[in-house]
C-alpha cells in the first residue's frame, strides 16, 4: 500500500513539472460517521499544489480534530483534481468577483485512532476556485475500512483553503 502511495504522488508531481507549484492550507468543519464511531469536528490540512492555476493533482496531508476527548480524531492523506472548470456557471450570482466552477473527485488513505486504516474517496460538487482561494460546500466522501470492510461516510460542512 505504501508503494502505492508513493507511486501515486510521484506520477502526480512529474505530470506537472510545467507549471509552478504552490503550498496551501485548509479549515473546515466535519461530521463522519466512521466503523469505529460518529464525531463531528474540525478537519486542517496543508496542501501542495503541482499546479497553482488549474489546481490539477493537489496533495492534502489532514488532521481531523474533535472538540471531545480523544481530541485527535485521526490523519489522512488525499489526492485531488477537478473534474471540470467552468467560468460561466449558474452559481455566479453568489459571488462578488468571477469565480471557476470545478466539481473536484478526491481519494486517499486515512488512520483513525485504534489502528484503523481506512480508503477514502470523496466528491465536491460545489468547489469554486479563485485566485488563492478554493471554496467547497458540502462535500460528502465515503471511507472503506481495510480492516473490517465496513463503510463509513462523512461530510465537510464548508471547506476555505488559501494558497500562497
Amino acid at each position: 500500500m505504501k508503494k502505492l502511495a508513493v507511486l501515486s504522488i510521484v506520477i502526480l508531481s512529474l505530470c506537472q513539472l510545467h507549471s509552478s507549484p504552490t503550498f496551501g492550507y485548509s479549515l473546515s468543519p466535519l461530521g463522519a460517521s466512521t466503523p469505529s464511531g460518529s464525531y463531528g469536528g474540525l478537519s486542517a490540512s496543508l496542501i501542495l499544489s503541482p499546479d497553482k492555476e488549474l489546481h490539477i493533482g493537489d496533495i492534502r496531508v489532514q488532521v481531523d480534530l474533535s472538540p471531545t476527548k480523544p481530541f485527535f480524531e485521526g490523519v489522512s492523506a488525499w489526492a485531488s483534481s477537478p473534474v471540470f472548470s467552468l467560468l460561466d456557471h449558474p452559481f455566479g450570482w453568489a459571488f462578488s468577483n468571477p469565480v471557476l466552477w470545478t466539481p473536484t473527485l478526491s481519494a486517499g488513505i486515512q488512520y483513525r485512532l485504534g489502528g484503523e486504516w481506512s480508503i477514502v474517496g470523496g466528491f465536491a460538487p460545489l468547489a469554486f476556485q479563485d485566485t488563492h482561494f478554493v471554496y467547497e460546500l458540502l462535500s460528502p466522501y465515503i471511507l472503506w475500512s481495510i480492516s473490517d470492510g465496513s463503510l463509513g461516510w462523512g461530510l465537510y460542512v464548508m471547506r476555505f483553503s488559501y494558497f500562497f
